[in-house]
Formats: structure tokens, C-alpha cells, sequence
């Protein structure tokens, strides 16, 4: 296989992770908290056999697909008077205990489990700044959340959310579609008071359909340019082969 086709699979193998990217993208569109993801490549200049160029006439590039860049900006805040549903404005995010460790999000979609302990829809317990989980007592069913994010009933305060805020955001790992972890890289800080916690609503997507739609549309598009390429790269090969072999 000659530099023109190995070039034009790197293209291929690029386009089909931002398509792979772009898809999930859009499956989660209506999931609360949910951060988009870009990919991150680059293209060099390589040498091609007899100079060779692309169907228009174009050089050819090899692709390297290196990382993916999550999006973290912030989704459309909506309200939906769930007296146990919470957004954060800002850069901060929930914590929640999970059967593998501390994560966070932001997706505050939260209920009482059978114990009355305030939960994710996954069954993970959102977090105090104690490192406690929070419980609503038999009986208590006014809960109120202020915007610095600490939790009363009508009994009194049973604690402030663990808000979690990182100086390098790009190091989390993804966990799933909501949920992301921290190896350590990502430096955390917590209830740094540059966030709003906003009861009674939650955080949508931050990825627009039809920008997702039309980045779905025009990646086909670049993927059945390269294929029209190899085949056209083939083409010419067979003609090359049949050419020398009439002359044999």
C-alpha cells in the first residue's frame, strides 16, 4: 500500500471518531448535565508517490487523531419545580459517592432513596462538605436549598453540598455520560463560593442539535470523499498493473 492510501485511512480513522463522537453527542442531548465532546486532530504535509494529490487536486495529508476536547460550557438552566432537583451556575460540580470512589457532576436530578439519603438517579449519595451523605429524617418535607448549596428542612440545616471546582477541567475522565473522575491532575477545590446552586431546576445539555445535526451531515460527506479517493487510488493502480502486464 503506497503513502496515498495509508494518508486517506488516516483520514477515514479521524473522521470516523469525531463521528463516533458526534453521535454520542447527539443520544444525549436531552440528558441533564451532559457536556459535549469535540475531537482534537492535526494534519501534516506527506511526500506521495509521484507527487500524487487528492481528486481535486489537492495535496495530501496524513491525520492524527491525538485527544478529544470536552466542552464545558454551560447548558440552558430549566426549571422544573422538583423541590430536590438542583443546577449549579458556574464552573462547580456536584460530589457524589459512587461503589468506585468520589465523582462528580452535573446532573442534579436527585431523590430520597428507601433511607431518605438524597441520591442521584443512579443511587450514588450526594456528598456534604463533611464527606457525609445527606438524610431527610421520617416526617421533614420542606426542603430548601440555598445558592451557596447548604440544605435545610423545616428542622434546621443538615449540611452545604461538597461543590467541587477544578483548575484544570480538561483532566477529568469521563465516567459514563454524567459522571466524571479526578486522578489527581484536574487539582481540585471545594465550595470556593464562585458558583449559584439554583433550586427547583437542573442543567440541561449543553449540545445544540442542529449544530451537532450538521456536523453529523458534513462529516458523511468528508468520509465519502476520501472512500471516492481510495477508490479512485485503486482504479488507477489496476490500470497500472494491466498496463505493465499487456507489456510483459
Amino acid at each position: 500500500m503506497d503513502n496515498t492510501n495509508y494518508i486517506a485511512l488516516s483520514r477515514q480513522m479521524a473522521l470516523w471518531k469525531q463521528m463516533d463522537l458526534v453521535s454520542n453527542n447527539m443520544a444525549n442531548m436531552n440528558t441533564a448535565g451532559y457536556k459535549g465532546d469535540e475531537a482534537l486532530f492535526t494534519t501534516y504535509l506527506a511526500e506521495t508517490q509521484n507527487g500524487a494529490k487528492d481528486i481535486v487536486g489537492n495535496p495530501l495529508y496524513f491525520t492524527q487523531d491525538y485527544a478529544s476536547y470536552k466542552n464545558f460550557a454551560e447548558g440552558m438552566i430549566a426549571h422544573t419545580g422538583n423541590r430536590l432537583d438542583a443546577a449549579i451556575q458556574g464552573d462547580a460540580f456536584f460530589t457524589v459517592e459512587t461503589p468506585n470512589g468520589e465523582m462528580y457532576t452535573k446532573k442534579g436530578q436527585f431523590s430520597l432513596d428507601a433511607d431518605g439519603a438524597i441520591v442521584t438517579s443512579e443511587g450514588y449519595y450526594l456528598m456534604s462538605e463533611g464527606n457525609t451523605p445527606f438524610f431527610i429524617a421520617p416526617g421533614e418535607t420542606e426542603i430548601t436549598i440555598t445558592e451557596s448549596g447548604e440544605i435545610f428542612t423545616e428542622n434546621g440545616s443538615i449540611g452545604r453540598m461538597k461543590l467541587a471546582s477544578f483548575d484544570a477541567p480538561q483532566e477529568l475522565q469521563k465516567v459514563g455520560n454524567s459522571l466524571f473522575s479526578n486522578d489527581g491532575t484536574a487539582g481540585a477545590s471545594f465550595n470556593a463560593d464562585n458558583s449559584v446552586v439554583k433550586q427547583y431546576s437542573i442543567e440541561k445539555s449543553n449540545v445544540n442539535s442542529i449544530n451537532e445535526m450538521t456536523k453529523l451531515i458534513n462529516l458523511q460527506r468528508s468520509y465519502d470523499y476520501v472512500q471516492q479517493m481510495i477508490d479512485e487510488e485503486h482504479q488507477r493502480l489496476s490500470n497500472t498493473i494491466d498496463t505493465f502486464s499487456q507489456l510483459a
